[in-house]
């Protein structure tokens, strides 16, 4: 299955996945390369655990994924 997601980091980028029933954001975290501490899951602008399983999301459209950015 599809899963589109949307990368808000130096610049925005759209990306289409495949996914397994089995997978989680977690999953898809790792199949985009990108470290879970650094960005947070949005499905209509809120936040989603990383262990839930996106075939909601698979259904209604893409999840947004925002790097985090701290520093002092």
């Amino acid at each position: 299955m599809e899963l589109k997601v949307k990368i808000l980091a130096d610049k925005e980028e759209e990306r289409i996945l495949e996914v397994s029933n089995d997978d989680t954001y977690e999953d898809v975290l790792e199949k985009l390369g990108i470290n879970p501490v650094e960005v947070v899951v949005l499905r209509n602008s809120k936040p989603v655990p990383e262990d839930e399983k996106p075939l909601e999301d698979i259904n209604n459209g893409a999840v947004t994924i925002i790097r985090i950015v701290s520093g002092g």
